[in-house]
């Protein structure tokens, strides 16, 4: 009920960006992002509409967009604003290809630097010694040593292997 008024006090303020947001979402539903990116970009794109005081996306301008990644780099870290600037940039080019603006306002705005920490590495020996530890005996030993195996011989990602299923 609560969610609902908020929409319907959304739409009484800017009938047109709420509606922009919706159409925003579907369009990343349709290309296959995953429910977790959508909701990343949409949460990014209607705080702006917020720090903005929902101005029509057709008057948002760059120091409006400047003025809400300031603000969010003094409660975030500095990843989490490049990550807003990549959900931004994509809702803005949404916009373009929509004909609803004709200038993107955050080209002229710089990506955010930020350093990231290096993935700690295995060697040969401890990888060995991690299969080691696997009981093969048990179906968790089994489990446990295909993972380690698909881990450290295909590079994949944690949240790509427990995705997978039986077939991959």
């Amino acid at each position: 009920m609560l969610d609902h008024a908020v929409a319907v006090a959304d739409a009484r303020v800017t009938p047109g960006y709420t509606g922009l947001l919706d159409s925003f979402a579907l369009s990343l539903r349709v290309e296959g992002l995953r429910p977790h990116t959508v909701s990343c970009y949409l949460r990014d794109a209607r705080r702006l509409g917020e720090h903005s005081a929902w101005l029509p996306v057709a008057k948002l301008r760059v120091e409006h967009v400047k003025s809400y990644l300031d603000c969010l780099s003094e409660r975030v870290a500095p990843n989490t604003v490049a990550e807003a600037q990549f959900g931004l940039r994509r809702f803005f080019r949404y916009l373009i290809a929509e004909g609803e603006i004709e200038a993107d306002p955050i080209v002229a705005i710089k990506p955010v630097k930020y350093r990231v920490s290096p993935q700690p590495t295995y060697s040969p020996v401890e990888v060995s010694q991690l299969i080691k530890v696997c009981d093969s005996s048990t179906a968790n030993g089994v489990r446990d040593r295909a993972i380690i195996t698909v881990l450290f011989d295909t590079g994949v990602r944690v949240g790509e292997l427990i995705s997978m299923g039986i077939p991959d």
